[in-house]
């Protein structure tokens, strides 16, 4: 994974979900056209349908026909990574699994699908395959109750991954911006003690790039969001998904974000110190000879263009009382240099 996937920089995922249909060509272009200014692409990969659901469910037929060939998915892949994209893909079943393993050095990290938690084999398949070949393992941790994710992250951290991702963030086709819930990115981060993403899954006509700003801001600097060549065109995962510029805008803004929180280091940079220039300085109310002692009615407090120095809070109190070695004039600014302690003048 790319170097700011483990820091606070912004990364930013293009989910290309189901949005292909099938299509090897349009997932390939939609491969080919992100510019590696993007972090990373994911990819939903289902090889054996029979293993993922019954012949009987409703949309069986439809999703036979979405199935692409090893091969296929080999050169999207490579087309991928030729493109500088970190490659993520969220395996639905154990055969997309060992594809990875037969192609690991062509994946970056492994996912799975909350819907998918309850196979133990199928995770436990993922977790192998990330420990064996030094894989990011992502885990979609929306649609769990607390406990059920605690008992969740505990079986995950006993299998010694090494990074794990934890994707907050829930697909409603779309999800009602009301109940995203973004307070819940710092609670789960604190309580599960593992990095925490944003996966946005909210309507593309919506202001989605308020929640992403907002998510990033409380702490999620590993962001996803739906992609599609065509922005509002009406086919499969199209309602939450958006086009190459608004996804560049996106992290674009992410980035500005970044530099705008700076970081936790509380000295003052130098922008916060020229600042302080404009802070009011201690003067002297009028002319005074040497060998008067300065009181507190001998100051005034006024801004200068350029103070000698910054004068801090309350340090006045370190001068009263002591006395002036030369005269000094009207507005002249008070510095330690014209004055010694009292106790010192004979």
């Amino acid at each position: 994974m790319k170097k700011q996937f483990y820091s606070n920089k912004p990364y930013l995922i293009a989910e290309t979900a189901y949005t292909f249909e099938g299509d090897y060509n349009y997932l390939f272009e939609q491969t080919k056209d992100i510019p590696n200014v993007i972090d990373a692409i994911k990819y939903h990969m289902l090889i054996n349908l029979d293993e993922y659901m019954v012949e009987e469910h409703p949309v069986y037929d439809l999703l036979k026909n979405w199935i692409l060939s090893e091969d296929n998915w080999k050169d999207i892949l490579t087309e991928a990574k030729s493109n500088k994209l970190d490659t993520i893909i969220l395996a639905d079943d154990k055969a997309s699994v060992e594809f990875c393993a037969k192609n690991h050095e062509l994946v970056d990290a492994i996912e799975i699908h909350s819907a998918c938690i309850n196979d133990i084999e199928l995770l436990d398949d993922a977790i192998d395959f990330s420990n064996e070949f030094n894989k990011t393992f992502i885990l979609g941790i929306s649609g769990f109750e607390i406990q059920e994710l605690l008992d969740v992250t505990e079986y995950i951290k006993s299998k010694n991954v090494k990074d794990i991702l934890m994707m907050y963030g829930f697909q409603n086709f779309p999800t009602d911006i009301e109940k995203v819930n973004l307070s819940k990115i710092k609670v789960l981060e604190n309580l599960l003690n593992c990095k925490i993403g944003y996966a946005d899954h909210t309507e593309y006509s919506k202001n989605k790039e308020l929640l992403i700003n907002a998510s990033y801001s409380l702490g999620a600097n590993v962001q996803e969001v739906h992609y599609v060549k065509d922005e509002g065109l009406e086919k499969t995962d199209y309602i939450t998904g958006v086009g190459i510029e608004r996804l560049c805008s996106i992290k674009e803004n992410l980035e500005i974000i970044f530099k705008a929180l700076g970081s936790n280091d509380l000295r003052l940079n130098d922008g916060e110190k020229k600042y302080l220039n404009f802070r009011k300085v201690p003067l002297y109310m009028s002319d005074l000879e040497s060998k008067q002692i300065l009181e507190r009615s001998s100051i005034v407090h006024k801004r200068v263009e350029t103070p000698t120095r910054q004068h801090k809070f309350n340090e006045l109190n370190e001068y009263f009382g002591k006395t002036i070695i030369k005269d000094v004039n009207k507005y002249k600014e008070v510095i330690i240099e014209d004055l010694k302690e009292k106790d010192n003048d004979h």
